[in-house]
């Protein structure tokens, strides 16, 4: 068994979970060694495939509104596939910017921005390449 030591998931019968009871179980015993999941090895490379631009007086207006929207959206999506995280969040003034390891991730935050707040949604994939530029503006 694997656990990853930078986030604590556990690798069974080669897959990625964030399991507590199988991982509290396996360091318990010697039956288990310390390997970055597929997440964390997208962080420590720096491998980012998808980028978010939220803008707009919306986004200044309710800054917070907006923050717990992308930790929502962040959370449900890591929890079905372990490699789409968060890799960095800038903040302006009437801009965030997030870049993420998985163009799917990046996508999905798009799309519930515009689900739950309307405004205008672009989304632009890169040819060639699992590269996504998401663009969400609402004033």
């Amino acid at each position: 068994m694997k656990i990853c030591p930078s986030c604590y998931a556990v690798c069974v019968d080669q897959k990625w979970d964030f399991n507590e009871p199988a991982r509290e179980k396996a360091m318990k015993g010697n039956g288990w060694e310390k390997h970055l999941c597929p997440g964390c090895e997208r962080v420590a490379r720096g491998q980012v495939d998808g980028v978010v631009y939220l803008r707009g007086d919306f986004v200044a207006r309710h800054r917070e509104e907006v923050k717990n929207l992308i930790r929502s959206v962040a959370q449900k999506k890591l929890r079905k596939n372990i490699a789409a995280r968060i890799y960095h969040i800038e903040e302006k003034k009437n801009e965030i910017v997030i870049e993420t390891t998985d163009r799917a991730l990046a996508e999905r935050l798009g799309k519930e921005f515009e689900k739950a707040y309307s405004g205008h949604l672009d989304i632009q994939w890169q040819h060639h390449s699992d590269f996504a530029r998401v663009y969400w503006t609402r004033d």
